[in-house]
């Protein structure tokens, strides 16, 4: 059985007017110290879906149905109480801004000590001294000394590092990072993931890598999860999806890579953009954008279809993968 399963999550947001489908049926698995990234654009769904593994769902949003099994037992009925010795313990998250993560008017060290003691029967003594050892870890130089120091008095990077030692603190058997380095420059970025990688590796830990640079996907990940308007398109393993695309999404998603182009050509844009949650269109939610949108894309939503180790959601794959026709690609 998979460390974590997600068996038709549906999320919804109650406003005047009628609910908002924010995720719609989706399932996935993640196994004992496997990388698995979600990608897409902004509005996907891939932070919904972050929260709602960890019941942090806020009104007026809500767990519509589904369920999310870790070790076992649903996460989506669990009562507070319960999910405090999940969330941060077992299940640990890394979030986009670290100045939005750490309290500023608080010492590093405290905020440690305190993520420590609040899972723990420990000491303030022995609780600094696993903090000293983590930072050491993320490698930020000087530990002792940043202990004592408040967000405010680190940088962007040392600031993530911080994070990411918290999130080590009480050894999770899964990271949720969503877009961890989107604060960050180039330079820190790569550092940042090189890091994580290293130590998810090193401790066996099971990473949820949410993201939409392809870029990192490939390099960091083993199996990715491709989202649009919150429904999984495609899904299987990264090197797979990566070289050989077959949603016209993900192509499109690929294509636009600046690698990817000539040198001196215009970018590949898919055309339109991700339609808001009032406005998704019936059928396939691709289909506005879609070069090869036919008329059954307008009226159902397409179901999965096997293609070599990647399930993809559409009907002109699953046409073609019948007649034993190649998949065509955006933009030829």
């Amino acid at each position: 059985m998979a460390l974590l399963e997600v068996n038709n999550l549906d999320v919804r947001f109650a406003v005047r007017g009628g609910d908002l489908k924010a995720l719609r049926g989706i399932s996935f698995s993640l196994d004992k110290g496997e990388r698995l990234g979600l990608v897409g654009e902004s509005g996907a769904g891939k932070s919904v879906a972050a929260f709602a593994i960890l019941n942090l769902i806020a009104r007026p949003g809500y767990i519509a149905g589904g369920e999310v099994l870790f070790d076992g037992r649903n996460l989506a009925t669990m009562k507070p109480r319960e999910l405090r010795d999940i969330r941060g313990h077992r299940i640990a998250m890394i979030f986009q801004d670290p100045m939005m993560t750490l309290n500023p008017v608080i010492s590093i060290g405290t905020q440690m000590v305190e993520t420590l003691q609040a899972h723990r029967r420990i000491s303030t003594a022995d609780a600094r001294a696993i903090a000293i050892d983590n930072l050491r870890k993320v490698q930020i130089p000087s530990p002792e000394k940043r202990l004592d120091q408040y967000p405010h008095e680190l940088s962007g990077g040392m600031r993530q590092r911080v994070i990411i030692a918290i999130a080590l603190l009480l050894e999770p058997e899964i990271i949720i990072a969503d877009e961890p380095t989107t604060a960050l420059d180039v330079t820190i970025q790569a550092e940042i993931m090189a890091l994580l990688l290293e130590l998810c590796e090193q401790e066996q830990v099971a990473l949820m890598l949410i993201t939409h640079d392809l870029g990192v996907v490939a390099q960091v990940t083993q199996r990715m999860l491709v989202m649009y308007s919150g429904r999984i398109i495609e899904q299987g393993p990264t090197r797979d999806i990566i070289h050989h695309p077959r949603h016209p999404y993900t192509q499109g998603l690929i294509k636009a890579l600046p690698q990817v182009g000539e040198p001196g050509t215009r970018l590949y844009q898919i055309p339109g953009s991700m339609p808001s949650l009032n406005r998704v269109p019936p059928g396939c939610p691709f289909n506005p954008r879609c070069p090869f949108v036919m008329e059954r894309c307008l009226e159902t939503m397409p179901d999965y279809v096997r293609s070599g180790a990647v399930d993809v959601a559409c009907y002109e794959v699953e046409d073609r993968l019948a007649a034993g026709k190649a998949i065509l690609e955006v933009g030829q």
